[in-house]
């Protein structure tokens, strides 16, 4: 369960920049969940919308890289090596500071606050705090690179007492103590670490990989739910197939070698395996029975469907958090709607799942939406004169309710900000014409 997101000096992200899970309104119709001590409730879904680089893309992928760090910073970021993360860059003087995440989460029924900021080569700080019975308790704090920066609260100190001293003892200035604690076996640190294990992502770098996964839940426990998303979606598609398709073995030979001296410290003595990109047929209805067509003869709007469905299931399934760069792309506004509308329906969404995203798809502010977000599932993403992005929550705008009959007229009108700006006297003046005399004499 997801609550807050806070970034800082990330990309655009030049300030401190919240995003927000936490219901503001009552909704007895939205698959609300309860936090654990608090009288809070998250919701199942929030969107970011806004104008072509506003910011939207950068606020999803603060959360991937920040989750990349969690997950690969002790046992796949280089030694000495740089932490790759983006900081500001427009202003001299924050391109040098800190990059901070915080995430407000729970994990196996406990609230936890976790962040870490980190600069150019080395983890600056970081904390883990948790709520147990309701009350804040320090799990650990570093204030600064080494292990001896870390100080350990009473459950690590006492509780783990000698995993706890591994832990520590094996951290690196550029790596994170839960991805050292995890690697160490840590019973506590894995639990976080198991929770940015756990986030769902879908952005244009993994389509194939989230197409992979789609392909083997169809033949898996989730087939059938699917079978029917195929249909909710009108593709015309009566199944898949996938079949292998075996890399030579010398092929196979030549690639370890080639990663063997391109990172030596990573790759072991053995065979690195590589798979080739299955071939992918796709049967649809015809007159005379069924056809198969190739995977790449269909729509895109079709491979982001099929490509979604995979991830989209397990996320429901097992309450996980799905993040979204891009909702929207290539997919018919009432296809993004349904998607929304799985995370939103308490009779679909039973586990407590949670949909974070952002799009261009203004038809989602509509009150005929399929997805219908509230006013508190709403945030949009501006850009100032200096670079800097800064993200509003639509319920902000007191006087916005959510019988929103022309919210989408207002947003599309510019009411809330978030859209591009057009001068109407620039496209006449380009396309002026001087009388310069005829081309040809």
């Amino acid at each position: 369960m997801l609550l807050r997101f806070r970034v800082e000096n990330w990309a655009s992200l030049r300030d401190e920049q919240e995003l927000s899970l936490i219901a503001a309104d009552q909704h007895d119709d939205l698959a609300l969940r309860e936090v654990p001590g608090t009288d809070f409730r998250v919701l199942p879904a929030v969107g970011v919308f806004g104008a072509n680089a506003s910011g939207k893309s950068q606020l999803m992928y603060a959360m991937f890289y920040a989750r990349s760090a969690v997950l690969e910073s002790h046992q796949r970021w280089e030694p000495n090596g740089s932490t790759g993360r983006e900081p500001f860059r427009l202003d001299q003087a924050r391109s040098t500071e800190p990059t901070t995440f915080v995430f407000d989460l729970v994990a196996e029924g406990v609230r936890y606050e976790y962040g870490f900021a980190l600069d150019d080569t080395r983890v600056l700080e970081e904390w883990l705090f948790s709520w147990p019975q309701g009350r804040i308790r320090r799990v650990f704090e570093r204030f600064g690179p080494g292990a001896r920066d870390v100080v350990a609260g009473p459950t690590l100190r006492k509780g783990y007492g000698t995993r706890t001293r591994t832990a520590i003892e094996a951290v690196r200035p550029n790596s994170l103590l839960v991805s050292a604690g995890a690697a160490n076996s840590h019973p506590l640190l894995t639990v976080i670490y198991e929770w940015f294990r756990r986030i769902g992502t879908a952005h244009d770098g993994n389509s194939f990989e989230r197409l992979d996964f789609t392909l083997q839940k169809l033949g898996g426990r989730y087939a059938s739910q699917m079978r029917r998303l195929l249909q909710l979606a009108d593709l015309g598609i009566t199944g898949i197939r996938s079949e292998e398709r075996k890399v030579p073995e010398e092929v196979s030979v030549r690639f370890s070698e080639l990663m063997r001296l391109i990172e030596p410290e990573h790759v072991s003595d053995h065979k690195v395996e590589i798979r080739r990109m299955p071939k992918i047929m796709v049967a649809h209805e015809a007159s005379d029975g069924e056809v198969e067509l190739p995977y790449a003869r269909e729509s895109s709007g079709t491979r982001t469907w099929l490509e979604m469905l995979g991830p989209v299931m397990e996320v429901l399934a097992e309450g996980r958090v799905l993040i979204v760069d891009e909702l929207d792309a290539r997919l018919h506004p009432n296809l993004a709607g349904q998607l929304v509308r799985l995370f939103q329906e308490p009779e679909i969404n039973r586990n407590g799942a949670q949909l974070v995203f952002n799009t261009h798809d203004a038809t989602l502010l509509s009150r005929n939406s399929y997805g219908r977000l509230t006013r508190d599932q709403v945030w949009f993403t501006q850009k100032g004169r200096d670079g800097a992005t800064e993200l509003i929550a639509l319920k902000e705008y007191k006087e916005v309710r959510d019988d929103r009959g022309n919210l989408l007229n207002q947003y599309l009108l510019g009411r809330f900000g978030a859209v591009p700006y057009f001068d109407d006297d620039f496209l006449p003046q380009t396309y002026e014409i001087e009388e310069t005399g005829p081309l040809v004499s």
